[in-house]
């Protein structure tokens, strides 16, 4: 890499990564004091505190990472027109693009480490975090096993009612399940006392089997019995979470499966894009700021360059929340209602650029 790149980005990283911190610090001194009452009232450990906010912080830095690079962006390119350096550079024969280049580079790969942290740590730590504010602060009784209750799945064929399910040790307790033909009538219908998964197969215990046969009704109790279906434990993964709670590729499995059953998978689909759309805005706004700040030169100073970059966020998080608000309801499709924030605010880069006529 070239000496003006290097440094350029020798100035950006630094700044970027302190905003980032100084956000996550104060969201979390913010959030701690909002909850301190329930910590004390519900007599949490130090070391359940301090787990909860270790499990949330990559969540937390994760909802940052645009803010962080947007203001980077503006501050790096602020201390430069500051101390004289753009135009030492462009005296220099350095293009607007040639310093540019670096910061859009940095933004990009940011990008793609912010989509793979939100997709791993952060979502996990998420949920960690959820399960132990539940269990071991508000002192929920269950919520450790218990995935949901009383909830109904469609499967292959067959519709399930399912009383509890403990999906760390795929076990479902009171569970009924309705076996439908092609013409979705009732041929089968089985109740037991519990279902597990062992070795590849469903094994029902105590239970009762009825089968239809036109008028005829035959019933048989049994012990034991393996059932042949083709419902596997991960196929109810989804049913324990909100799509925002979901991975990756549950979210796009389930949201596939419940599009082809003919039921809402708008929700799915707005999240799904929503997972692209936000860590792409990192790029997307910090292209708008260096055309911003590359457009006002001297003009302004550091501070200034902050409060756009506030402004900037703040009209971009309004949009956004329009676009999904709009997508939800099915006004606009999910792609369209998500990314219009990062189309319009991309124009907005690319019109400030060209009539610039410095560049």
């Amino acid at each position: 890499m070239k000496i003006i790149p290097r440094y350029i980005l020798r100035v950006f990283f630094p700044i970027g990564a302190l905003v980032l911190f100084a956000f996550g610090g104060l969201y979390l001194v913010i959030d701690f004091f909002e909850k301190l009452d329930d910590f004390i009232e519900n007599q949490a450990s130090v070391g359940d505190t301090f787990l909860y906010f270790f499990y949330k912080l990559p969540m937390i830095l994760s909802q940052g990472v645009s803010m962080s690079v947007l203001l980077g962006v503006m501050i790096t390119l602020g201390i430069l027109s500051r101390n004289r350096e753009i135009i030492a550079m462009k005296a220099a024969g350095v293009s607007a693009l040639a310093i540019a280049r670096p910061l859009l580079l940095g933004a990009l790969l940011i990008s793609v480490a912010h989509f793979a942290m939100a997709e791993t740590v952060a979502r996990a730590g998420g949920f960690r975090a959820q399960q132990l504010w539940d269990q071991q602060v508000k002192k929920k009784q269950g919520s450790q096993s218990w995935a949901f209750e009383n909830a109904w799945y469609r499967g292959q064929g067959v519709l399930y009612q399912i009383g509890l399910y403990d999906h760390r040790n795929k076990v479902m307790l009171r569970p009924s399940l309705f076996f439908l033909d092609g013409q979705f009538r009732l041929t089968q219908r089985i109740d037991a006392r519990r279902l597990w998964w062992n070795d590849g197969v469903w094994t029902a215990e105590d239970g009762l089997v009825l089968r239809f046969e036109g008028e005829t009704t035959y019933q048989e109790r049994f012990s034991e019995m393996t059932l042949d279906i083709e419902e596997k434990p991960d196929d109810f993964t989804a049913m324990e979470r909100t799509p925002e709670d979901l991975s990756w590729f549950d979210l796009v499995r389930y949201g596939e499966k419940i599009r082809q059953e003919g039921y809402n998978a708008v929700p799915y689909e707005v999240e799904l894009q929503l997972r692209m759309a936000i860590p792409f805005t990192t790029f997307i706004l910090a292209l708008l700021g260096i055309a911003v700040a590359l457009h006002r030169g001297l003009h302004g100073g550091i501070a200034a360059g902050v409060g756009i970059a506030v402004a900037v966020a703040a009209v971009y998080l309004t949009v956004l929340q329009t676009g999904i608000a709009l997508a939800t309801a099915g006004i606009l499709s999910p792609p369209v209602g998500v990314w219009v924030g990062n189309v319009i605010f991309a124009s907005l880069a690319g019109y400030v650029w060209i009539s610039n006529p410095k560049q």
